[in-house]
């Protein structure tokens, strides 16, 4: 303390005596110019000396606040000290606006819209938040990270309740909400970025629910009602012209689906096919060979087109940076015939009615997703309308289509709108043969008695989920546990069914729900995917068994969730 003191004291001395000599100069200015001219330059240094020795002496004392700060942070325990982030940003979107209040009499709209209103405003208050409506549909809200993860926890009770309001609406309403947690607070467009990238991935999984991202990690909650089939024509058309200027800027195109090939990959990369051709642009239709029923709709392809369907192992597929590779019926980079594709195409474009999982390809020049279509060949199909140059399809394309709005809507009875039946109108006028689709779905005998035993082992948990499973090895496993679980639905009260069947890589899992529960949820559980009433799972390295406690375990937590 003793040296500082002298320190400063030094510092001060030498100021005042600057200031002095400078005074003293500017009175000896008045009678010589010699010394005037002196007298400045030296003043003038001696008011530098003081500025710049008080400027170091701040720097010094702000030193020192800093030491002190630190020091005492130290002795503060790490349980008291403040978490990364204390605030959260969310951002929420009534579902279906227009929808919800078409039918609506004049005099029950204002009260819908002040009931939603009231509702929001008594949640903000319930996890004190700030509330902030921008836009007729649209609400901005700041919450406390711990009333997130309270909400996180209930699983968003305003889910449920915002359902409840009913003036006389049809369509009931909804909510997509999308959060930000766990972001440095010094990084606010960070937080907006993550909480509007997590409202999009909730609108794109056809709303009613919520997702969370944080820098690593994605949760999901909710998605209890099917998807409402609201696409815009606008969007329609939008979507054809640009997918039309991506053919044309491209100089072939590479079409591809998942893995385990079925009927509505194939019909929607033969009906994309078509299309491309007609602008003239050499295109491939890329396939994992797996057998089964679709074989029979493959060679007659090959018939037609021979060389448009090849294998991923194929070593003529011309791929580079002027190629539109062209994915459909799926968007996730791992589920696709050949991944290694994706990082050679100078463009991408993907169409698909799955809803969006947290993992997606990022790199695409279009992406055409839509949940509340019956089938991605319903998608294809509705699009060649739009195209500017008049595309149509071949006969064998519009079979190709319809056969995979068939099997997605198992026969019109699941996901099927106005629209669908619309479509499938269309393709028969196109040429659609249906003799060639009820050969297409005949079974062998085989698939048969292995979809009889499979059934034999039947078990309805909880009173409504059929559960059965086989775990002996056959080439059309894939097919008769598809039908198993189709079969399982008309079991009374069975709300959703399951089949489990052995695959080279593990074990299978075919799902199915009769319209009250999100299959595509539980599935998405056990790493896989797909629609509210039809989806799968493939659980790599786990056997029959395995898969099975798994399944349970996600069905008890999906019947605690309920209740």
């Amino acid at each position: 303390m003793e040296a500082k003191f002298f320190q400063t004291y030094k510092r001060r001395f030498f100021i005042g005596l600057g200031v002095l000599l400078a005074l003293t100069c500017l009175a000896l200015a008045y009678y010589n110019r010699l010394l005037g001219i002196f007298g400045l330059v030296t003043s003038l240094t001696g008011f530098y000396a003081f500025y710049y020795v008080d400027k170091q002496e701040k720097s010094a004392r702000e030193r020192q606040l800093k030491e002190e700060l630190l020091a005492a942070e130290k002795d503060i325990p790490v349980e008291e000290l403040p978490a990364a982030s204390d605030l959260s940003l969310v951002f929420i979107q009534v579902d279906d606006y227009d929808e919800v209040f078409q039918g609506l009499p004049e005099d029950q709209r204002p009260l819908l819209v002040a009931a939603v209103d009231k509702l929001m405003r008594e949640w903000a208050a319930s996890v004190k938040a700030y509330l902030h409506k921008d836009g007729r549909d649209r609400y901005s809200m700041l919450l406390p990270t711990g009333e997130l993860e309270s909400q996180e926890s209930n699983n968003f009770p305003i889910l449920d309740e915002i359902r409840k309001i009913d003036y006389g609406n049809r369509v009931p309403v909804t909510l997509s909400i999308g959060a930000a947690k766990g972001v440095d607070p010094r990084e606010p467009a960070k937080q907006g970025e993550l909480a509007q990238q997590a409202l999009e991935l909730a609108l794109e999984r056809g709303g009613d629910q919520a997702v969370v991202k944080s820098t690593e990690h994605t949760w999901f909650y909710g998605g209890h009602t099917e998807v409402v089939g609201k696409r815009s024509q606008v969007r329609v058309r939008v979507t054809a012209t640009e997918l039309a200027r991506l053919i044309n800027l491209a100089k072939n195109v590479v079409i591809m689906g998942h893995c385990r090939m079925d009927f509505d990959v194939l019909g929607a990369a033969v009906g994309c096919a078509e299309i491309v051709r007609h602008y003239g642009k050499k295109v491939r239709i890329v396939v994992d060979h797996q057998g089964g029923t679709v074989d029979k709709l493959v060679n007659r392809i090959n018939e037609h087109y021979p060389g448009l369907i090849c294998e991923k192992d194929d070593l003529d597929i011309e791929v580079s940076s002027q190629t539109l590779l062209l994915l459909v019926d799926v968007h996730r980079p791992q589920m696709v015939v050949a991944p290694s594709l994706l990082n050679r195409a100078g463009y991408i474009a993907v169409i698909d009615h799955h809803r969006r999982g947290e993992d997606f390809i990022d790199r695409s020049n279009l992406i055409y997703i839509q949940p509340g279509a019956s089938s991605t060949c319903e998608l294809v199909g509705e699009l060649v309308h739009y195209f500017p140059e008049g595309v149509r399809f071949s006969p064998l394309a519009a079979t190709a289509l319809l056969t995979g709005v068939i099997v997605d809507t198992k026969r019109f009875t699941f996901s099927t709108s106005a629209r669908t039946f619309r479509i499938a109108a269309e393709l028969r006028e196109a040429g659609a043969d249906p003799a060639v689709i009820r050969e297409l779905f005949t079974d062998s005998l085989e698939v048969m008695l292995y979809r009889a035993k499979m059934l034999q082992n039947t078990e309805l948990v909880y009173g409504r989920f059929a559960v059965a499973s086989c775990d002996e090895p056959h080439e059309g496993a894939r097919v008769a546990a598809s039908r198993a679980a189709d079969s399982m639905l008309e079991i009374s009260g069975a709300a959703a069914s399951f089949a489990l069947y052995p695959i080279a890589e593990g074990t299978g899992i075919s799902a199915r729900s009769a319209g009250s529960v999100n299959v595509h949820r539980i599935m998405e559980k056990m790493g896989g995917g797909g629609h509210f009433t039809v989806a799968a799972a493939q659980l790599k390295d786990v056997n029959i068994e395995g898969a099975r406690s798994r399944l349970l375990e996600i069905l008890r937590e999906e019947q605690e969730e309920d209740q």
